[in-house]
C-alpha cells in the first residue's frame, strides 16, 4: 500500500491515475468499503514508513507523497493518526530549511486544504467573531462580553490601549494582551484550541519566517499555505488577530516590494485576512498598502487606456484587474466607510 499510496502522488498524471486505479482495486479484492477505509485502517502502518522516512528524507525524497496522498483521500477521523508525522514534518522544515522546502511545503497545502475541508465553515455561516450560528440564544452576558471584545480589538488595531483596558480584558479572559502577541494560555481564558486549529497556528508560524525565502516559487507556495491557515484559524480570533499583527510586515513586503505574480497572490491572501480579521487591519492597510496600490493603479492608467487586445494577457492587466475587483470589497470588510 505504501508504495502505491506514493505513486498515487506522483507529478505524472498518467502514473498517479494509474495508482489511484490500483487503489481502487485493492480496495474491491481486500473488502474495504472505500478507499477513505483502506487509508485509515492501514494508518498505523503507513504512518510508520513515513516517519521513518522523513528522518533520511536525502535517500528518501518521495517520503511526504504518501501523507500528500493520505491526506487527500480521507476524512477528519484521519487527523489524530496522523498528527504525530505531522509534527516530525514540521521539525524536518526546521532542519532542512533550504534544501527540502519545497517539499514539505506541498504536504504543509495538502494538511490545511483538508483542515479547511474538514472543519472549515463559510464565513455567511458563522456569527460574530466565527461562533457558529446554531440558532442559540445568547444571555446578556454572553453579549456584553463580545461587544467588550470587539470595542478592545478595534482599540488595539487602532494602538489606543490604556490600564484600565487591560483589567476589564483580565476580567473576561477574551482578548490578547495590549500589544498582540502570541497569547499565553492566561490570555486565552481556560479554552485550549483544537488539535486542527493548533496545528494551522503552527503552520503560519513557519509561513510568516519562509515569507521572504529568495525562490519565487517558494514564495509562492507559502502565501497559498497561508491563505489556507487564515481560514483554519477564522473562528479563534483571540489566536488570528495576534499572528495577523506578526505576519502583517512580511506581507506588506509582498505586497509591495516582489514580483508582479507573487504581488498578485499576496493581494488575494490580504483581501481573505480582511475578510476574516476586519476593521483590526483598517489602520494599517490604509498606511502601509491602499497608498501604493492607488499609485500602482494611477500609473497603469494610461498604458491600460490604450491597450490593444494583448495586453488582457499580460500580468500587469491581471493585477490591475485583481486590484479593481478586489478593493470595493476589502475596504467594506475593513469598515473604511469615510
Amino acid at each position: 500500500l505504501y508504495p502505491v499510496l506514493e505513486k498515487a502522488g506522483d507529478k505524472t498524471l498518467l502514473i498517479s491515475e494509474t495508482a489511484m486505479g490500483t487503489l481502487v482495486d485493492i480496495c474491491e479484492a481486500c473488502g474495504y468499503d472505500s478507499m477513505q477505509c483502506l487509508i485509515n485502517e492501514n494508518s498505523d502502518y503507513l504512518v510508520n514508513g513515513i516517519s521513518l522516512n522523513l528522518r533520511q528524507l536525502a535517500h528518501q525524497p518521495h517520503a511526504s507523497r504518501v501523507l500528500d496522498t493520505m491526506l487527500r483521500h480521507s476524512d477528519a477521523s484521519l487527523l489524530l493518526l496522523v498528527e504525530d508525522v505531522i509534527q516530525d514534518v514540521l521539525s524536518a522544515l526546521d532542519q532542512s530549511y533550504d534544501s527540502q522546502v519545497s517539499t514539505f511545503l506541498r504536504v504543509l497545502y495538502s494538511l490545511m486544504a483538508a483542515l479547511v475541508r474538514w472543519f472549515g465553515t463559510p464565513c455567511s455561516e458563522e456569527g460574530p467573531r466565527g461562533q457558529d450560528a446554531e440558532g442559540q440564544v445568547l444571555s446578556s452576558q454572553e453579549m456584553e462580553r463580545f461587544f467588550l471584545d470587539y470595542v478592545r480589538q478595534k482599540r488595539i488595531a487602532e494602538g489606543n490601549v490604556s490600564d484600565s483596558d487591560d483589567e476589564e480584558a483580565g476580567r473576561y479572559h477574551l482578548v490578547p494582551p495590549a500589544e498582540p502577541q502570541a497569547p499565553t494560555a492566561e490570555a486565552e481564558g481556560e479554552v485550549p484550541l483544537p488539535s486542527h486549529a493548533q496545528l494551522a497556528k503552527d503552520v503560519l508560524e513557519r509561513c510568516i519566517h519562509l515569507l521572504s525565502h529568495g525562490s519565487l516559487r517558494v514564495r509562492l507556495k507559502v502565501l497559498d499555505v497561508l491563505e489556507l491557515c487564515v481560514t483554519v484559524l477564522h473562528p479563534h480570533g483571540n489566536h488570528l488577530l495576534p499572528m495577523a499583527h506578526r505576519l502583517w510586515p512580511a506581507l506588506v513586503s509582498r505586497l509591495t516590494s516582489d514580483d508582479p505574480l507573487a504581488v498578485l497572490r499576496a493581494f488575494k491572501v490580504l483581501c481573505t485576512l480582511a475578510q476574516k480579521c476586519g476593521d483590526f487591519l483598517r489602520q494599517r492597510f490604509s498606511k502601509d498598502v491602499l497608498p501604493k496600490l492607488a499609485s500602482s493603479l494611477l500609473s497603469q492608467a494610461p498604458a491600460s487606456a490604450r491597450a490593444g487586445p494583448v495586453y488582457s494577457h499580460t500580468l500587469a492587466f491581471k493585477l490591475q484587474l485583481a486590484v479593481l475587483q478586489g478593493l470595493g470589497s476589502l475596504c467594506e470588510n475593513l469598515d473604511m466607510g469615510e
